[in-house]
C-alpha cells in the first residue's frame, strides 16, 4: 500500500503539471491541439482550458480519494504541512491564462478563460495538498 500510494501520488502531481504546461506550450506556440471533450460552439481556447479543468478535476478527485483512503488505514492524527513552492508553477499557468483570457474576443471567452484558469490554480492545491500528505503520511524509510 506505501509503495503503490507514492507511486499514484506521484503521478497525479505529474500529470496535474504536465496538463498545465502542456496548455500553456499551446498557447504561447500558437499550435493546434486534439480536443478531447467537445461542445459545440466553444472557440479553440474554451475547448483547450475546458479539457485542462476535466482533466485535473479527475486528478483531484482521486487524489483525495486516495488521501481517504490512507488516512483511513493508517489512523494517523498528524498535522501535514503543504509545500507552497509547488505551487509556483500553477499560478505561473493561471496568470498567463488571464493574460491570454484579456486578449480573447468576446466577453464569454474571457470570462470562462479567467474562470478555468483560477480553477486549475485551486484544483491544483488540492492535487499538490493530497500528494504532500502521502508523502508525509509514509515518510522515507531510514536503513
Amino acid at each position: 500500500m506505501k509503495q503503490f500510494s507514492k507511486g499514484f501520488a506521484f503521478f497525479i502531481n505529474l500529470a496535474n503539471y504536465a496538463a498545465g504546461i502542456s496548455v500553456m506550450l499551446i498557447l504561447l506556440l500558437k499550435r493546434d491541439f486534439t480536443s478531447i471533450l467537445y461542445i459545440n460552439g466553444m472557440t479553440t481556447n474554451e475547448s483547450l482550458f475546458f479539457n485542462m479543468i476535466m482533466f485535473v478535476t479527475g486528478l483531484a478527485l482521486a487524489g483525495i480519494v486516495l488521501y481517504l483512503i490512507v488516512k483511513e488505514n493508517k489512523k494517523l492524527n498528524q498535522v501535514i504541512e503543504f509545500p507552497i513552492i509547488f505551487e509556483v508553477l500553477p499560478v505561473i499557468v493561471s496568470i498567463i491564462g488571464i493574460v491570454y483570457a484579456l486578449r480573447a474576443d468576446t466577453s464569454r471567452e474571457k470570462i470562462f478563460v479567467i474562470a478555468a484558469s483560477v480553477a486549475y490554480a485551486l484544483l491544483s492545491l488540492a492535487v499538490i495538498y493530497t500528494g504532500a500528505a502521502i508523502f508525509q503520511i509514509f515518510p522515507k524509510d531510514k536503513e
